[in-house]
């Protein structure tokens, strides 16, 4: 069984103030029991699968798993060895005043890097709760070239509170100067229970108009677009061959395995997460070796869903066939003459005004399934 394997690691040196994610701040401490109880859980779930698996991407994403001895990762990679391909993409995630750490990830088998830039504007870091500066970036991406890294990744978002389009710009223009292999372009969102959240809700967080964040979007497309990158999925831009595998495994429907706290599974047509808390999950591990919060089938439909959406997230599309459903049909129909869908060959996808509405083109056009 060929699938991915994410694993989550939830240590991180300060709490950014848009992040929902499962993480926590101040407990590295527990780094080697936390690391001890995923290779349990890992080793556990590989001996429930059906046939032996083969792992063709493996990515530690968090939280932030630079934040602890990259020899914790080492452990988890080794034990996992005997079942990651050869020729596997290992991606770790890495906020960039980890430089230090870049060389033993390269040297214990990570061979693709992504870095939590966010911006290249020290304003733009500075609003969104970034404790690196724009050159800490610059070097901490040089430093990745320098030990070997040939695949790295950069993140940026646009939207950041008083983000002008120009300011945008200049993130943009860096990021293509660098020359990474894949650039991740997000826009804020305004999770619940996030200090963002609250500031927002009292009106004392200046995000800049829809209309503005659209604009950097689209100058995003075109610039990278320009610079020789391929805009492969919403958010996701890659230089030839290198879109990310271990991602295009949950949009392409395949199956992944995730091990971790709050790691979310995809087996069998059946999807499971674990509990979220750190606590309780090393407890649970010790405890029965398990820590699922909940699983679920899906059915027929829910998978159909499913399918649709994901392949919409791509800029290649969704098969045609979809439109043999006559309750799709009748959606495509709509967005198409409001210029959101459009069909090329046996193709459908967004548009590029679509693109502004990802989301909601997704959900309406599966709304009445």
């Amino acid at each position: 069984m060929h699938l991915g394997l994410y694993i989550h690691i939830p240590f991180c040196h300060s709490r950014c103030p848009y992040c929902d994610f499962a993480f926590v701040v101040g407990k590295n401490h527990m780094a080697k029991r936390y690391t001890d109880a995923v290779i349990v859980e890992m080793q556990n779930r590989m001996q429930t699968l059906r046939t032996p698996p083969v792992f063709n991407t493996l990515y530690f994403g968090g939280g932030t798993p630079s934040a602890i001895p990259p020899g914790q990762l080492n452990r988890i990679t080794t034990n996992a060895k005997s079942a990651v391909a050869p020729d596997a993409e290992i991606t770790a995630e890495a906020n960039p005043n980890d430089r230090k750490h870049f060389e033993k990830l390269y040297e214990h088998g990570i061979n693709r890097l992504s870095l939590g830039v966010q911006a290249f504007t020290d304003r733009a870091l500075k609003a969104l709760g970034r404790f690196h500066t724009a050159s800490d970036a610059i070097v901490a991406f040089q430093a990745a070239r320098d030990v070997g890294f040939k695949n790295i990744s950069v993140d940026l978002m646009y939207g950041a509170p008083g983000q002008t389009p120009e300011e945008w710009a200049t993130s943009i223009q860096r990021a293509i100067e660098l020359c990474p292999e894949h650039i991740s372009v997000y826009g804020l969102t305004i999770e619940p229970q996030t200090n963002f959240a609250r500031r927002f809700q009292k009106g004392k967080l200046d995000v800049p108009p829809e209309t503005d964040q659209a604009e950097m979007y689209i100058y995003a497309i075109d610039q990278l677009e320009a610079a020789g990158y391929t805009h492969y999925e919403i958010s996701n831009f890659a230089q030839p061959g290198f879109a990310s595998r271990h991602n295009l495994n949950y949009w392409h429907d395949r199956p992944y395995l995730g091990v971790g706290l709050s790691a979310h599974s995809y087996l069998d047509n059946r999807r499971s997460w674990n509990v979220r808390g750190i606590t309780t999950y090393i407890q649970r591990i010790e405890a029965t070796g398990y820590a699922l919060e909940r699983e679920e089938q899906l059915t027929p439909t829910q998978h159909i869903m499913e399918r649709v959406m994901l392949g919409l997230r791509q800029r290649r599309g969704l098969c045609a066939d979809f439109l043999s459903h006559p309750k799709i049909h009748k959606q495509y129909i709509a967005m198409a003459n409001q210029h959101l869908l459009e069909q090329i060959d046996n193709r459908i996808r967004l548009t590029r005004q679509g693109l502004l509405f990802a989301d909601l083109v997704c959900t309406e056009l599966v709304r009445e399934l």
